[in-house]
């Protein structure tokens, strides 16, 4: 250090200023001990600079203003199902049993299978093919009352305070009745069935000390079945006394179902 400042003396030549002096040794002493420091030392106090900026984009009409961007729509979310709730008792049910109620909802869903098949038998018969206009009548009107018998049920069954437990109806087991004869037999079996049904009702409400329901089926279903079954079996043997098959429906329906409608 002592021989750098000697070196600056003799390359500054003889001077007596009192101000050079001072700024030669304190430029001496600070590039010496820049020297010493090394060069890393002044990177720290370099400048540090921002990175330059994108330019912006520009509209070539700043006036018009670019569309929205729509908004993503929004999430449908669905709500629940509703929560079944167990029907609630009636507050006007009185000496009605649960097997009582059970048994008026299966006669009828037994009396609406019954109209379905009697309404089947009608339009069969109104098929241009059969012709037989007397026959689809009848079986029409038998409908009618089968479904007149599961309404008044349905009405009964409201009137008691009980609930009503609708079905699925059973289609038919056929759709081609081939003759007349037939489908009055399959109209017999099934005036039984619903008979039979109707007296272990009747059965179970003496049972159960239910005198209402005893008193209606007496007045409104028993004495009406027992009356269509016997003239389902006179009309059967009627057709049973023709040995053709084909004239004993022409002839019933012209005849028998014919003077019928006319009374």
């Amino acid at each position: 250090m002592t021989a750098a400042l000697s070196g600056l003396g003799s390359l500054r030549g003889p001077c007596h200023c009192h101000h050079f002096h001072r700024w030669s040794s304190s430029a001496t002493l600070s590039s010496v001990m820049g020297l010493l420091r090394g060069p890393g030392r002044r990177r720290l106090h370099a400048r540090r600079r921002c990175p330059p900026r994108e330019p912006r984009l520009r509209s070539a009409y700043p006036f018009v203003l670019a569309p929205p961007v729509p908004a993503p729509p929004p999430l449908v979310v669905m709500p629940p199902p509703p929560v079944m709730v167990n029907a609630q008792q009636s507050q006007i049910r009185l000496n009605y049993h649960p097997d009582c109620e059970i048994s008026v909802n299966n006669l009828i869903n037994l009396e609406l299978y019954a109209s379905y098949m009697c309404l089947s038998i009608s339009f069969y018969f109104d098929r241009e093919e059969m012709a037989l206009r007397h026959f689809a009548e009848y079986f029409q009107v038998l409908s009618e009352k089968e479904n007149d018998n599961a309404e008044k049920l349905m009405e009964f069954q409201i009137l008691r305070g009980g609930r009503l437990r609708l079905r699925d109806i059973k289609k038919p087991d056929r759709d081609n009745w081939q003759s007349g004869l037939k489908a009055l037999k399959c109209a017999l079996y099934l005036k039984k069935t619903i008979n039979q049904n109707l007296i272990d009702l009747y059965n179970l409400a003496t049972s159960k000390s239910d005198p209402h329901l005893c008193d209606f089926l007496e007045t409104y279903h028993l004495d009406q079945q027992v009356r269509a079954m016997k003239e389902l079996g006179e009309h059967l043997t009627n057709l049973l006394d023709l040995e053709d098959a084909m004239l004993a429906d022409f002839c019933f329906d012209k005849l028998t179902l014919g003077e019928n409608n006319m009374d």
